[in-house]
């Protein structure tokens, strides 16, 4: 499950084209796609998404122009603009791969877990064998309280990654939920080595071993400077206020949380998952 930044927009558009098997014959939509492309290869985030609405316009029944313009939105958080661009695509081509998962990543992003999951599931239907590769899947079952769904995704997952303390945490989560604190002690997943600061120190104390403060020691130790010292940080936080959450300590819960969201916030898809549960906190004290 390693937990990696999102791709650049511009691969993006093209492993689109590619998935989606669609190279129109040259028309005015071509051109402007072709333009829209340049504009953003040169750093011109604006322009391409005017000449992507402009192309849309152009080949309304064209698929690919409405999945590189949700590319787009997706790349520049515009989270609901997306999302009515990949269900564009998918009113064209129902079984896109590339816009159900893309779709299903945007719904996260606005807490729609449930819709999340259902794109999720219909991506690992069509590619079956990709299962065990889908963390993300695993992580919204979360949200959604399907625990046991969750717990054994991400027991799938540890087939094909088998040093992530990440998907161990999560695992961790969903059993702890389903079948109490002490099972998911019990069937904590093994995890030999995370070379990822501060992983090993989070895991530790996930089973019981390790500290909170060794945690964050840890993520302010070593002589990296700008991203990847706040990534470490980032870290240590949210998975601190995911352990205080399960051990009911809400109020650090929430300060932990709220600092990975804010303070320390991350721009990969992480960073969006300590976003949300931001607001899923916010959503359990609403109904409290």
């Amino acid at each position: 499950m390693t937990m990696k930044q999102f791709r650049g927009v511009g691969a993006a558009i093209l492993f689109g084209l590619a998935g989606s098997g669609l190279l129109a014959q040259e028309s005015e939509a071509d051109l402007l796609y072709k333009r829209m492309i340049s504009a953003y290869n040169a750093g011109n985030l604006e322009a391409a998404l005017k000449l992507a609405s402009e192309a849309v316009v152009e080949g309304k029944a064209d698929a690919r122009l409405y999945l590189a313009r949700g590319y787009i939105y997706q790349y520049e958080r515009e989270y609901q603009k997306a999302i009515d661009d990949f269900t564009a695509v998918l009113a064209l081509e129902p079984n896109s791969i590339a816009a159900l998962q893309r779709r299903g990543e945007e719904y996260f992003k606005v807490a729609r877990f449930k819709d999340s999951v259902a794109d999720f599931e219909r991506v690992v239907e069509l590619e079956p064998d990709r299962r065990p590769h889908h963390w993300q899947l695993g992580i919204s079952y979360y949200y959604t309280g399907q625990f046991k769904e969750g717990m054994e995704l991400f027991e799938s997952h540890q087939t094909v990654n088998s040093s992530d303390v990440e998907n161990a945490v999560w695992h961790y989560l969903c059993v702890a939920n389903h079948l109490g604190v002490d099972e998911a002690k019990k069937r904590l997943l093994p995890i030999p080595n995370d070379t990822r600061v501060p992983m090993m120190q989070i895991y530790a104390l996930f089973g019981g071993k390790g500290s909170e403060d060794y945690v964050i020691e840890k993520a302010h130790e070593g002589r990296l400077v700008g991203g990847q010292r706040g990534r470490q940080i980032f870290y240590a936080h949210l998975y601190l206020g995911i352990y205080h959450e399960i051990l009911k300590n809400e109020g650090k819960a929430y300060d932990y949380i709220k600092k990975a969201a804010q303070q320390y916030k991350e721009n990969g898809y992480m960073g969006q998952v300590a976003r949300v549960h931001r607001i899923h906190l916010d959503r359990q004290r609403d109904q409290q």
